[in-house]
């Protein structure tokens, strides 16, 4: 196993530099369950003061009413879980222009993270569309100075800058995960083929 998982790392090429908006995603053998087989958003990245990022593909089985229950056609809206990082503090990343969600940071361009609370509120309540639109996510990913750069120079994570936002915001779990990795390319399609559980392969 070591031999092969070797021979995925050689595939690799020179990773871009990341920054606000890429999209990073776990190598097939990172064990960590926090971020096994998840997609990140950065939010933000910075080499002297660390980096902030948004695990968008793992659902947690709840919906938004679970933690705004007053929200009407909240139980219509999944709930991800961002990072191990302070799992209670609620984020909006969406696809909303500023116009209908007034006061959102553009994380790149045609998403957007947070903005008007209330606004947020009535658009969900309202019964406009959120699939492909709107992800709530509980936690973060943060990494201190230089680590994320340090886990990338050690292929922990392939970074992508120009990532297929409709398919990181419609698409969840493994799904996203494996149409992210072919985003890359033939180079890694053998980060396809890996089992996402070795020991019962």
């Amino acid at each position: 196993m070591q031999a092969i998982d070797q021979d995925i790392f050689n595939l690799l090429d020179e990773q871009p530099t990341p920054s606000r908006g890429s999209v990073i995603v776990a190598k097939p053998t990172l064990a960590d369950p926090h971020f096994k087989r998840s997609v990140v958003v950065l939010i933000d990245h910075d080499n002297e003061k660390g980096s902030m990022g948004l695990i968008v593909n793992k659902y947690t089985g709840f919906s938004l009413h679970d933690v705004l229950p007053s929200v009407d056609n909240a139980s219509n809206v999944p709930l991800y879980l961002g990072g191990p990082v302070k799992p209670d503090m609620l984020f909006f990343l969406h696809r909303l222009t500023p116009d209908v969600i007034p006061g959102s940071l553009q994380v790149s361009k045609g998403l957007y993270l947070g903005g008007d609370y209330d606004a947020i509120k009535r658009y969900v309540g309202s019964g406009q569309p959120v699939d492909g639109l709107l992800k709530c996510i509980l936690g973060y990913a943060g990494w201190d100075q230089g680590q994320l750069d340090g886990e990338i120079e050690r292929h922990d994570w392939a970074v992508l800058n120009h990532a297929h936002y409709d398919n990181l915001m419609r698409e969840n779990g493994d799904k996203l995960w494996r149409h992210t990795v072919q985003d890359f390319g033939d180079k890694y399609r053998l980060w396809l083929n890996w089992p996402s559980n070795p020991a019962c392969n």
